[in-house]
């Protein structure tokens, strides 16, 4: 009797919870750009192509990225939330009206995307958090030529990133291409076509557990500068199962649009 309580326990369980991943992970950011310099560290778990990132700590907080707020990404509806549990509010990212704004800034901005070049060195073998990882680096070169109104610049742009990367982490598996390859298009044909191409040329190299990448711009004259270096780490990663409810929104929280570009129904 005891044993059937048991095993009717496991199936109950089973339907109303499933497996899936968690890691953590700190990025800090140094660049050049003003209000571009961060350093986060989030917890992140995946199940499903479902996916929540939740910010443990931020250097420099902005309606984007606030300590204890999180992203959730629905696979259902292919629809990306930010989560405010202090206000108990969520909102849509608005994807269509930050295109709408590119499109505008489109018409004052034109850019162009010459002889774009993504190479993969492999360095070796490495070990990290106890996975076997590929040690590499990749090299994305292109020309840019930036034109605002009447004014025309042209740079040689290289970002240069280091990876230790692995297969035996199911993190890519779990978020899924939707939320890897989700639609954050802007509207600019050359440098979407640029961003396809690097998104695609990451995730053939596995799971990152730590990444470097370094951003320079070389003028026309010559002169190199380093515009931006990230490093990403990941502190922990592992398996985790996961109630139904982990990634609904809670009930009771309300809708807000966002302050950029979102209008109130």
């Amino acid at each position: 009797m005891k044993r059937s309580f048991i095993v009717i326990l496991l199936v109950i369980f089973a339907m109303t919870a499933f497996a899936g991943v968690e890691w953590r992970t700190q990025t800090e950011t140094v660049a050049k750009a003003k209000g571009q310099s961060n350093t986060i560290v989030m917890q992140v778990y995946a199940s499903n192509g479902n996916v929540k990132q939740v910010f443990e700590s931020v250097a420099d907080e902005n309606e984007m990225f606030q300590k204890d707020s999180y992203w959730l990404f629905k696979a259902v509806d292919s629809t990306l939330y930010l989560v405010n549990p202090a206000e108990k509010t969520y909102s849509r990212l608005p994807m269509n009206a930050l295109m709408q704004m590119t499109g505008v800034v489109g018409k004052l901005i034109k850019i162009k995307i010459k002889n774009p070049v993504i190479n993969n060195e492999k360095l070796g073998t490495a070990t990290v958090l106890g996975y076997p990882c590929l040690h590499s680096k990749q090299l994305m070169e292109y020309d840019m030529e930036v034109k605002v109104v009447f004014i025309k610049t042209k740079s040689h742009e290289k970002i240069e990133k280091e990876i230790w990367s692995t297969a035996k982490f199911k993190g890519m598996a779990e978020m899924a291409e939707a939320f890897r390859f989700r639609d954050f298009k802007t509207g600019m044909e050359d440098l979407d076509n640029l961003i396809e191409e690097q998104i695609k040329a990451d995730a053939e190299l596995g799971f990152p557990l730590k990444m470097i990448t370094v951003n320079t711009s070389i003028d026309k004259k010559g002169n190199a500068k380093e515009t931006s270096r990230q490093t990403m780490e990941v502190l922990s990663a592992g398996s985790k199962t996961f109630p139904v409810s982990f990634f609904e929104i809670p009930a009771g929280y309300e809708e807000k649009p966002m302050g950029f570009g979102g209008e109130e129904e």
